[in-house]
């Protein structure tokens, strides 16, 4: 480990190092969440977060739960870890190693030669009057998780308690070798779940995405929006939030939810939106649109529903995040491995800034930025953390937060830097292009903002992103500067919506006119059918977007005396991002000491 030579070395930790941090920060709490029990005859497999926080007391859950732990090492060897601890000192977990039985082992995707074993008479034995498959040392072609649905035999196989650990090593194992695997090897915990094609674990969490949202999804704390799902077969797919951080009315705007594409059954594109959260939602319009293109162009809708054309996407050459020089690999693939705001950069403000370098052909006017982000998880755990201070006067604030027009609401929101605000440098100063407002922790969302280079000299652009502390997650960013194609655009209103009880609810969704679809209660449900043309010409694919508007209430009981001084204090710009950056380093327990090195 070696210190920084410069003026922060003990202000300052590098962003590889902060994404280290993110995984050693992650390991353990999420085996609290899988201590939930499930069984069908559909699993999916889901990836979940991991934390080291919780350690202690997710270990106990874990083992009450009788989770069965398989290990899959890079080598594709797989072995059942049998008596597992962890041990929190030396930051190990521990166990016994014995072959995957039976009953847990994946056969659809072992090589050809078990296959064959299963098949046989010799690979299964009788016990208590069942057909049970031998255990077995397992080598698999192909991970069980190359396919997210799958279908068992529940009277051959019991996937549904298993926990998956993923390690960063090839070394060979004996049977019941006694092991210890340190907790920086794991990259990532997956569990098998129920497909009940609601389940919000259907959303694969990244590494970086910490703790938080596995707690927050199993106590239905998560202060979001209605989540969506497509009907993709006989799967239904998590796609987003509907109308994001829209939680009074006056703040209702068009929303552009970029919807999957897939070959459709029939002629009927069906989307799902399930209340999963401790909250009121109200839903004025849903809209499904509906664009024809040819194969090899992208399409997007900016905020203003203007539809975005991309021919020719370039990565910028250089990045600096909090001015220092940065990989720009990660950003030229789509690939979670995100940037993340929270570095330890000490700022005036408490935000965080990228900037990027692109390489700008001369006499351009106009050009459109492509960016893959989402919120970070974070961002909805400090809100609460906020929420929580209004203690049992929060309900009085929420009604009077209510009637307060959205320049006031989004005044506050923009001097707490809770939106991603883009900038452009013109003759040397950064010009503000545009503020994109929040879009949700629960899956990564394409977006676009067009900039005008008119008075962008030079054959460089430059771009900056800044935000809160920790509040964003970028994972993708590019540069067209082609002219944008003329397409039809074909807004196509639901011919049919069903909630869960089978009422027929279409007039409430159809058109924008704040006669709302209510849905008040966990598990509320309304299944919208759009009728759509299918693409007849070869050379030609189509895009959907849910054009969406409503609003959310959040249903919390906080208790105790609500700390005026500390609320008072929120109206000062800068305030809930400094809040954000104190509560995170309390919360990871940093040692600067210890931060001031890096490799």
């Amino acid at each position: 480990m070696k210190p920084f030579k410069n003026k922060f070395a003990r202000a300052y930790i590098s962003l590889r190092l902060s994404k280290a941090q993110s995984v050693s920060i992650s390991i353990i709490l999420s085996l609290l969440v899988l201590s939930l029990s499930v069984s069908c005859s559909y699993y999916n497999v889901n990836n979940v977060a991991t934390t080291q926080e919780e350690i202690s007391r997710g270990i106990n859950k874990f083992n009450q739960a009788e989770k069965y732990v398989i290990l899959h090492f890079d080598n594709n060897v797989q072995w059942h870890l049998s008596k597992m601890v962890i041990n929190e000192d030396q930051q190990f977990i521990e166990g016994v190693l014995k072959p995957v039985s039976g009953e847990h082992v994946y056969f659809s995707k072992v090589y050809d030669s078990r296959k064959a074993q299963q098949k046989s008479k010799d690979s299964i034995h009788k016990k208590g009057g069942n057909l049970k498959p031998k255990d077995t040392l397992q080598k698999s072609v192909k991970t069980r998780d190359s396919k997210r649905v799958h279908r068992y035999n529940r009277y051959y196989s019991k996937p549904l308690n298993e926990v998956h650990f993923y390690i960063k090593n090839n070394k060979e194992y004996k049977n019941l070798q006694s092991v210890s695997i340190p907790l920086s090897d794991i990259t990532r915990i997956s569990v098998n779940d129920k497909n009940t094609g609601r389940a919000i674990v259907n959303v694969v969490i990244g590494y970086v995405a910490t703790v938080f949202l596995a707690t927050l999804l199993v106590f239905a704390l998560k202060s979001s929006c209605p989540f969506v799902y497509v009907r993709n077969g006989e799967v239904i797919d998590f796609v987003g939030e509907l109308y994001p951080g829209t939680i009074t009315p006056n703040m209702q705007k068009d929303d552009y939810l970029p919807m999957p594409n897939f070959e459709l059954d029939g002629e009927e594109y069906i989307v799902k939106v399930t209340n999963q959260l401790k909250e009121i939602q109200y839903t004025d319009q849903l809209q499904l649109i509906a664009v024809q293109h040819k194969k090899d162009l992208n399409v997007l809708l900016d905020s203003k529903g203007h539809l975005q054309t991309f021919q020719n996407l370039e990565g910028p050459k250089k990045i600096l995040f909090d001015g220092e020089l940065v990989e720009a690999t990660p950003i030229l693939k789509k690939d979670q491995d995100v940037y993340a705001f929270n570095t330890l950069k000490v700022t005036e403000s408490s935000t965080r800034e990228m900037i990027l370098e692109f390489d700008k052909p001369a006499d351009i006017k106009y050009a459109k930025l492509y960016i893959t982000a989402k919120n970070s998880v974070w961002l909805d755990y400090i809100f609460g953390k906020f929420n929580e201070q209004f203690g049992s006067y929060y309900k009085t604030f929420q009604k009077k937060q209510q009637n307060i027009p959205a320049e006031g609401m989004n005044k506050w929101l923009n001097e707490q830097h809770i939106p991603l605000s883009v900038y452009v440098k013109q003759s040397d100063v950064w010009v503000l292009v545009e503020r994109i407002n929040t879009v949700g922790p629960m899956t990564m969302r394409n977006l676009v903002v067009p900039i005008q280079c008119n008075n962008i000299s030079g054959d460089k652009l430059q771009v900056k992103f800044e935000t809160g502390f920790n509040f964003w997650e970028v994972d993708y960013v590019a540069v067209d500067f082609t002219d944008n194609l003329s397409l039809n655009q074909e807004y196509i209103k639901p011919s049919l919506a069903l909630d869960q009880l089978g009422k027929n609810v279409t007039k409430l969704l159809v058109d924008k006119d704040e006669i709302y679809l209510k849905q008040p209660n966990i598990g509320d449900e309304v299944e919208v059918y759009f009728p759509v043309n299918k693409v007849v010409e070869e050379e030609l694919t189509q895009t959907f977007f849910l054009k969406n508007r409503g609003y959310y209430n959040y249903i919390r009981d906080y208790t105790g005396v609500p700390d005026f001084d500390s609320l008072k204090s929120f109206r000062e710009k800068n305030t809930f991002t400094r809040f954000s950056e104190q509560q995170y380093f309390n919360f990871v327990n940093f040692d600067l000491n210890t931060l001031a090195y890096h490799e």
